[in-house]
């Protein structure tokens, strides 16, 4: 059988439509892995996306280059392009700690050395009047190629920086399937969900949580962990460090097949064109494209904080 990318989609889409999420995680776990060694998977994906209409427009709105492979009402699967920083410094965190709240996740590491993480246990506290948190290392662990890893919900986590190119593909659901989950798939529901919330609350007698705060985020603060109301984000970076470092991620997965792409070139502005242009005979001349991050996306308080300053402030 040929195992390409739409039979993966099928496959396991089938999966989480006939589950519950939990049961589907642990159903189609064999099936994440058996995609993540599948080469030319990761070929079709990158594939895929750059040939998409307008791909090539975007700005690099995070160090983390996504591509979303399914994005379903059951399922989002979306591939993760861990860059690694400048200096190739392992011990500094790409993100805050943080959980997804009601999220299930699987990941699985189809290609690169992969990175340090740690996961935390989810019994924690917050003191609401300091933000200081109560938390406790589950374990520290190295996330290597074909690993595969389940997060419960609300389970706090952090990942440090590769030493190289690493991806991962992310499997997210809801523990629980319910009407509000149609919601945030559907843009006209979604455009609508207060209102829509609000007939729902009133004829089933629930109380409306849309606007509870909840601590997603955490940060070292000395010899303490505090939680953050508001996610600090990364900043948007330009359009041209977007295109350099897709191309630098091709030549580091191998990607050459660019006979269609050469034609969907002449879709985009002359300086666009100018620079895919250049970057492809780079690669088809062996020549070497360098990773480049922005200053803006380095050093940033609570996001990017060291192994050093973390298991200082969980003694």
């Amino acid at each position: 059988m040929n195992k390409d990318l739409d039979y993966y989609i099928q496959s396991i889409s089938s999966i989480f439509k006939k589950n519950q999420p939990r049961i589907a995680h642990a159903l189609a776990k064999d099936l994440f892995l058996d995609m993540a060694k599948n080469k030319q998977i990761l070929f079709e994906i990158v594939k895929q996306h750059i040939l998409k209409k307008d791909f090539f427009l975007q700005k690099r709105i995070n160090p983390v280059i996504a591509f979303t492979i399914i994005d379903n009402a059951y399922i989002t699967i979306v591939a993760h392009f861990w860059l690694p920083l400048p200096d190739r410094n392992t011990n500094i965190t790409h993100q805050s700690i943080h959980h997804h709240g009601r999220l299930l996740l699987t990941s699985v590491a189809p290609f690169g050395p992969g990175y340090n993480s740690f996961i935390f246990k989810k019994s924690f506290s917050i003191n609401t009047d300091t933000e200081e948190t109560s938390i406790q290392v589950d374990k520290e662990y190295h996330n290597p190629l074909y690993n595969i890893e389940f997060i419960e919900t609300h389970t706090p986590h952090v990942v440090f920086y590769p030493e190289a190119l690493s991806v991962t593909y992310a499997a997210w659901t809801y523990d629980q399937r319910s009407a509000l989950d149609t919601i945030r798939k559907n843009p006209f529901l979604q455009k609508n969900k207060k209102r829509i919330i609000q007939i729902m609350n009133y004829f089933k007698g629930l109380k409306s949580t849309v606007n509870k705060i909840e601590y997603f985020d955490f940060y070292p603060d000395g010899n303490k962990i505090k939680g953050m109301k508001d996610r600090v984000m990364y900043p948007v970076g330009t359009n041209e460090n977007f295109i350099q470092n897709v191309f630098y991620i091709l030549q580091q997965i191998g990607f050459t097949d660019f006979a269609e792409m050469k034609n969907a070139v002449a879709t985009y502005p002359p300086n666009i064109q100018k620079q895919l242009i250049f970057y492809i005979k780079e690669i088809e001349q062996g020549k070497e494209i360098k990773d480049l991050f922005e200053n803006i996306h380095l050093n940033i308080p609570k996001i990017n904080f060291s192994r050093a300053d973390l298991v200082n402030s969980l003694k």
